[in-house]
């Protein structure tokens, strides 16, 4: 049986130079940061954690609001690339699932990365989340979306990657009763849909 989290992972160490270039085309979601810190009450250098950081694209610009950020990302050459841009900012190797999620957080970032895991990954997600999140605090998720949960490996000139393709219904599901929706909104990158849904702790 493929290791798919495993091979996804040497895809991203082995291109990570040339996904960080394709990144570059894609620019920092200026927009979603800007609302997401605008949902907490906590405005005085809020504590911010970002999984699946990547190259530290969006991690430059959450960097311009507070100085209590931590991105986390499984692929070290990607964070080589994330600390060569923001030196002083503090990244961690590891995945979502494994990773000890700090205390007292008041936003986590979660920008295309859960849909490297399966639904009983994510659902140990949120519950790791649930319980360092402050009340009010925020879990900003985008995703890719398909009528039906799914998955399907992609194969293009970066290597081979497998992606989650998740439905707002389900992702409300798994993070339970211990979160609220705040925004949702749905968007088309090339042929393929996503969604952003962002989720209150209680």
């Amino acid at each position: 049986m493929t290791d798919w989290r495993k091979k996804t992972l040497d895809t991203y160490n082995k291109s990570a130079k040339e996904l960080a270039d394709y990144f570059v085309g894609i620019g920092a979601r200026t927009e979603d940061i800007k609302r997401a810190f605008g949902y907490i009450k906590n405005t005085d250098q809020p504590n911010v954690l970002e999984i699946g950081c990547g190259d530290g694209r969006d991690a430059v610009e959450i960097a311009t609001r507070t100085s209590n950020y931590i991105g986390t990302d499984p692929s070290e050459k990607m964070l080589d690339i994330a600390r060569r841009k923001l030196p002083n900012a503090k990244f961690e190797v590891s995945g979502a699932v494994e990773y000890d999620f700090p205390e007292e957080l008041d936003i986590i970032f979660a920008f295309a990365s859960l849909l490297h895991l399966d639904k009983d990954e994510v659902k140990v997600v949120f519950d790791k989340a649930a319980k360092v999140l402050r009340p009010s605090g925020v879990f900003y998720i985008s995703l890719k979306f398909k009528p039906e949960y799914t998955e399907e490996v992609k194969i293009d000139e970066f290597g081979e990657r497998m992606f989650y393709f998740y439905t707002p219904e389900l992702i409300k599901k798994l993070a339970g009763k211990q979160f609220e929706t705040v925004y949702y909104d749905t968007q088309q990158v090339g042929s393929t849909d996503w969604f952003t849904i962002v989720l209150r702790k209680k």
